[in-house]
């Protein structure tokens, strides 16, 4: 079963998508969201985020807006990058993006939406899915909405398992998904609440794939299945226990390496600085160590100063690096 990462914002740049494609090869990676009219408007936009790197392939790049010429001329763009193929965001809840009819507002706004992923697949030979919510207020128009998007040709949707007014609240309902399969025949993907690659089989059924979000955050080993983490063992530190593989102290300093100087590789110092520092307290959550350098990490300033903190890090917990971190105790 495949996985995917979840398009978040201020997250999912290429940095982040090589590190989770260093533990998981076989993860399909979705880019932030980017706006369809910025790309068009802004070439300096446009080879800002859409380069890759080759370890970052099959990438699938998202984008929203709400007018569907503005949509067919950044596919126009996209299509330079070799990428694997389009998703049209009909999924945020910010109140500002559904104002604009953007995001979910394109639930209730369903010509438009329709019109959208109809003409992106007469201008591009790139796939294009979707991702959505539930509903706008309910779970009723699910079905009908999603056999929409199919008869537009949609490839596949993924659908996050809340409404726009829910939000991010409220527990996850999954029987209307279960039930949206039965009555379409193009891939649905599962979003939302899951904790790993076990936890996503688990929660699949008779749905075809996964996406795992927030779990990520810290913990890019989340996407290992037990399966894959047997046929990699001598890549590994720890064992794969209770369904997830959990890195040792020197395999999360090594990655906050990794993560860094990819991330410098991309980005000016001043934007690196901004988007590392979000990474690096998530990356050591449960260590207990982690207060002595709470400060520095989330007020780095430069990519050296980083490498000295980390390097501080293994110097003064030498004896800790092969254990991971919730079972390391300071006295």
């Amino acid at each position: 079963k495949l996985a995917f990462l979840a398009p978040m914002d201020w997250y999912t740049d290429s940095a982040y998508r090589q590190v989770v494609k260093k533990v998981s090869p076989n993860v399909f990676c979705v880019t932030e969201f980017y706006s369809a009219d910025w790309l068009v408007h802004s070439k300096f936009l446009a080879d800002s985020v859409l380069p890759h790197k080759d370890i970052e392939k099959p990438l699938i790049v998202q984008i929203f807006w709400k007018d569907p010429e503005n949509f067919v001329k950044a596919a126009k763009i996209i299509e330079k990058y070799n990428v694997a193929w389009i998703d049209i965001n009909m999924w945020c809840p910010a109140r500002k993006v559904v104002n604009s009819w953007h995001g979910s507002g394109l639930i209730i706004n369903r010509d438009t939406a329709f019109e959208i992923v109809e003409k992106l697949n007469k201008a591009t030979s790139l796939p294009i899915s979707v991702k959505t919510r539930l509903g706008f207020n309910w779970a009723e128009t699910l079905i009908e909405f999603v056999k929409w998007l199919e008869n537009t040709w949609a490839s596949l949707v993924t659908v996050h398992w809340r409404t726009t007014k829910q939000a991010y609240t409220w527990h996850a309902d999954f029987t209307q998904i279960y039930e949206l399969k039965k009555n379409v025949s193009i891939p649905i993907i599962c979003n939302w609440d899951v904790k790993n690659a076990e936890d996503g089989i688990n929660k699949l059924q008779n749905l075809d794939w996964y996406m795992i979000w927030r779990w990520s955050f810290w913990n890019p080993w989340c996407f290992l299945t037990e399966n894959e983490f047997n046929n990699r063992k001598n890549e590994f530190s720890w064992e794969f226990l209770n369904w997830q593989y959990y890195p040792t102290l020197k395999e999360i300093l090594d990655m906050m390496t990794f993560h860094g100087q990819a991330l410098i590789e991309c980005k000016w110092e001043r934007k690196w600085t901004l988007d590392i520092r979000k990474h690096l307290v998530q990356y050591l959550k449960w260590f207990p160590g982690v207060s002595a350098y709470r400060k520095e990490l989330v007020t780095v300033e430069s990519h050296e100063l980083l490498n000295w903190i980390i390097d501080r890090i293994r110097n003064d917990y030498k004896e800790f690096l092969d254990i991971i971190p919730s079972k390391i105790e300071i006295v």
